[in-house]
Formats: structure tokens, sequence, C-alpha cells
């Protein structure tokens, strides 16, 4: 019986054609189709006023939205240590340190109490993930924020197509970065966007995006080039190439069933495990989720064990994650007291989620975590 891996993207015939059509059409640097995967965005989200900008990843994304949130050398950028390391390179690649705040025991994000704690007169940004899904407190943080001039930089690279209060998560607000990596719910074999809210961000994005040349997007949208150009600003090789948007717009226009599929397997999940004393899910109800993973916490250090039985019975797991103050680069960070995250960090385990994951492989995960007998 084969491994059941914890990730599995969808990879159809649709997208291999969106592959095959991009590659006939000849231009495969940035072009029309990321242009029109930007659109399909802005559709699936509800944009009105507020714009994207497609780049090559979701850590891209975080680097030229703290830019332009004004961080740089000196500043201080609070998020949290639970996540992984690409927010906090994205931080020290402004020239600034991140300084890590709790967690709550609810959403596993930021705690906005905790986060308060942590500001000094050197703090620019708040930079909270949405994990696995689970929008953050973004009503406290963002009066947060406003009580003490701060940016909102939300990481929502976990949670394209969830909601808060209605709203899906970068439909509103400040600065919001979605990823498209390979085993996100929707991908673009690699890719990321920002969220802004006007048209002067979304042109500083773009010159940013692309070595601060003043032409490249106009152009480019139309698969053309500018042989006469400025450099008007700094910027990166972030842009989005052609076939990447071709793969993200197959993608995207399957998101619904996509995350149907995947709120029905955590559904299923959850109520299985609901009666299991070693263990605690993550998230019960999921209907404004778009789960980008299914997380359980396994309780009284018996992860170690949980972990090599659910090998034995050919089901993968993961860990999300190794908390980033215990990796030597950023130990000596600014940290609060981090009760939760050090005891949510020793306990959590990553199960098998996938989009249109089928019956019996779902019966088989189920079928091993109930079967561990601590």
């Amino acid at each position: 019986m084969n491994p059941i891996p914890v990730f599995s993207p969808v990879t159809g015939i649709d997208t291999t054609k969106a592959v095959v059509d991009a590659l006939a059409d000849g231009w495969l640097g940035m072009g029309k189709l990321t242009q029109q995967f930007e659109a399909a965005i802005a559709a699936f989200l509800g944009l009105n006023e507020r714009r994207v900008v497609a780049v090559n990843t979701g850590t891209s994304a975080l680097h030229i939205a703290l830019r332009l949130a004004g961080v740089g050398p000196g500043d201080e950028v609070i998020t949290t240590s639970f996540n992984y390391v690409a927010d906090h390179q994205a931080v020290r690649m402004c020239g600034a340190e991140p300084v890590m705040a709790d967690i709550g025991e609810g959403n596993l994000a930021i705690d906005p109490r905790s986060a308060e704690r942590m500001i000094s007169p050197r703090t620019r940004a708040l930079l909270p993930l949405h994990f696995a899904g689970l929008p953050a407190d973004l009503t406290e943080l963002y009066l947060l924020a406003e009580d003490n001039g701060l940016r909102v930089v939300e990481d929502a690279c976990h949670a394209f197509g969830s909601l808060f209060d209605g709203r899906a998560i970068g439909s509103f607000g400040d600065l919001a970065c979605f990823s498209f990596d390979p085993v996100k719910v929707v991908t673009s074999l690699d890719g990321g966007c920002v969220v802004v809210p006007d048209t002067e961000s979304e042109n500083q994005l773009r010159l940013y995006r692309f070595l601060g040349v003043d032409k490249e997007t106009h152009l480019r949208y139309q698969n053309a080039r500018a042989w006469e150009y400025d450099v008007v600003s700094d910027g990166f090789r972030y842009h989005l190439n052609s076939v990447s948007a071709a793969v993200g717009l197959s993608q995207i226009a399957r998101i619904r069933e996509f995350i149907e599929s995947r709120q029905a397997v955590c559904t299923t999940y959850s109520e299985a495990f609901s009666d299991l004393s070693w263990c605690k899910p993550v998230a019960r109800s999921f209907a404004d989720v778009s789960p980008f993973i299914y997380s359980l916490r396994v309780l009284e250090g018996l992860r170690p064990d949980f972990i090599s039985h659910m090998d034995r019975q050919g089901v993968a797991t993961g860990i999300h994650f190794i908390p980033v103050h215990r990796h030597s680069h950023f130990r000596n960070c600014r940290t609060d007291t981090l009760a939760v995250t050090e005891r949510v960090c020793d306990e959590i385990v990553t199960l098998p989620l996938h989009s249109l994951m089928l019956p019996q492989t779902v019966n088989r995960v189920v079928e091993a975590v109930t079967s561990f007998q601590p």
C-alpha cells in the first residue's frame, strides 16, 4: 500500500494544457498571463479599489510589502516565532530585526496583548500569520496598529480564501501577502502576490518587482519589451513568469472546489478525533476557513511515539513549525515570554490534507490516528 504524503497538489489535464499553451505562445517571461492571473485573484477576493501585484514567491511578496510599509535599517517588526522562517528572513532583508511575540491558544496566531508588550520606539510594523488558514484577530491587531502608528503586513500565505467577519482576507486592511508555492491550496508552481490598498502602492511594488525599471510592467503585459527605459527606484528580480501564471490561472478556476473538498476532510478529521484524550485538534469549525494544513496537538509528550506509529501505518506527518527563536541565526532576537509557543511547538503535528482527497485515503488517515495507543 502506497504511503500517504502530507501534501499532494492537484495538477490535472487542465493544468497540463495551460502549461503547454503557455509554452506554445512563446512568451515565457512576465506577460499578459501574469496580468490575467492578477485579475483572477482580484475577482476571487472581491476587490474593488484594492490592487494585486503578482511575484515569483511568497517570500518575495513579504519582502517588498515590508519595504512598501517603510521597514528599513534599525527598525523592528513584531511577528511570532511560530511560523516558517521566510517572514523573519524578509524582515532581515529590509535591514530590520524581527521581534517575536507569543501566540494565542485558540487560533495559534499572534497574541495582541503579547504584541503590545513588545512595541518599542523602533517598531515599524506588525506581521501576523493566519496559521493553517485560521484568521488572526485582525480587529484587535488593527486597533493596536492604529493606536501606535504601525503598518500591518498580513502573512496570508496559508489563507487564500479564508474569511474574517464575512470578508475575504486581503480584501480589506493594509497589506496582505499570499503564496502560491507547490503545496498551497492554489499553486502557480511557485509564486505569490501582495494586495495593496491603492494604485500608488501598486505602482511602487511593480517597480520593486522588476529591478526599478519604469516601463516594464505596462509593455510586458502586452507581451512586448521596452528598449528605452529608466531605472527610477530600488528593485529586485521578483516578477512572475507566464508559465507560472498559466498554472495559477488553471488552479484558481477550481478554487471553490478545492476549498470545499478540504473543508470536508478537516471536518471529518475533527469529528473523528474529538473524543481522543491524548490529542487536541487545532480547529473544529472550518466554515470560513480555506484550510492549507490540518494540525493536531499531541499532548503529554506523546508526539515522537505518535509520529512513529503513523509512519508504521504508511501515513506521513509533518511539523509546522520548528519555532524560529530556536534557530541559531535568530536566537538573539528580542522575544516576549513564549510560553504558549514553546508548548505548542512541542505538540503540533500536521496530517495529510489534499484537495479532492479520496474517501479511502481520508479513512486510512483516520484509522491510523485512532488506532494509536498511548
